[in-house]
């Protein structure tokens, strides 16, 4: 069998809140407003909807594909999120079948990740995501495919858009029934690398086989919602 290009597939989506009535901010922040029950320092959660994915990469150009897929996470600050976990579903590469380690065909189940807030450029705020506990080195998911045949791994972190924001404070804020988070590439390269005012680019790497990292680009919409009795939003 010729011997396959592959990159690894990541995403996790994220949401965060801010348990005060926050004054104008350089950044921006989450907040959450408690319906009914529940304390304002309890986590949040969140569960998220995925539309087609890939990721590319970008000397090969080679791509693993998947149709759909679903998340969930727990925000735990004003500007962060953990246990952030994502379940791809009908994932190939060339037409062959990935999975994870004990997982169906066609299943990819990220790592637990964190996540953090930021302006990805002025008054549009932006999620990063790593592995928990090692920010921007750690291993996001490890997967096979072709029957076992090819090893892929996927390290670094990956920034997406949020869409939704409003108002440059909470007081201004609004709650939507759901909010977008997106990750665009072009050419196996990210859309956006670091966060506004940052000097050092991040973005997804991944390996195949016992070949080199190479970049990688990941394209995904996710659908976010708020799960519980609190309500969810953000400032620009």
């Amino acid at each position: 069998m010729k011997r396959m290009r592959m990159m690894g597939l990541l995403l996790v989506v994220v949401f965060a809140f801010s348990v005060a009535a926050t004054s104008a901010s350089a950044s921006p922040v989450f907040y959450t407003k408690v319906v009914m029950g529940g304390t304002a320092s309890a986590p949040v959660t969140f569960t998220g909807t995925l539309g087609a994915a890939f990721l590319e990469g970008e000397v090969s150009k080679s791509k693993i594909e998947c149709s759909g897929g679903t998340a969930a996470g727990e925000v735990t600050g004003p500007t962060t999120t953990k246990k952030n976990n994502t379940t791809f579903t009908g994932c190939k590469a060339q037409g062959f079948p990935c999975n994870s380690a004990g997982d169906p065909e066609g299943t990819i189940k990220t790592a637990p990740l964190e996540g953090e807030l930021g302006d990805v450029k002025l008054n549009t705020p932006g999620i990063r995501l790593f592995r928990e506990g090692a920010k921007g080195t750690g291993e996001l998911a490890t997967f096979s495919c072709a029957g076992g045949a090819i090893a892929v791994k996927v390290k670094g972190s990956v920034i997406g858009q949020l869409s939704g924001a409003a108002g440059l404070t909470v007081s201004e804020g609004k709650f939507a029934a759901s909010n977008k988070l997106t990750f665009a590439e072009a050419g196996g390269k990210q859309k956006y690398t670091k966060f506004l005012g940052e000097v050092t680019s991040e973005q997804l790497e991944s390996k195949v086989g016992e070949g080199g990292f190479e970049k990688s680009g990941q394209s995904v919409i996710a659908t976010l919602k708020a799960t519980g009795v609190s309500n969810l939003g953000f400032t620009k």
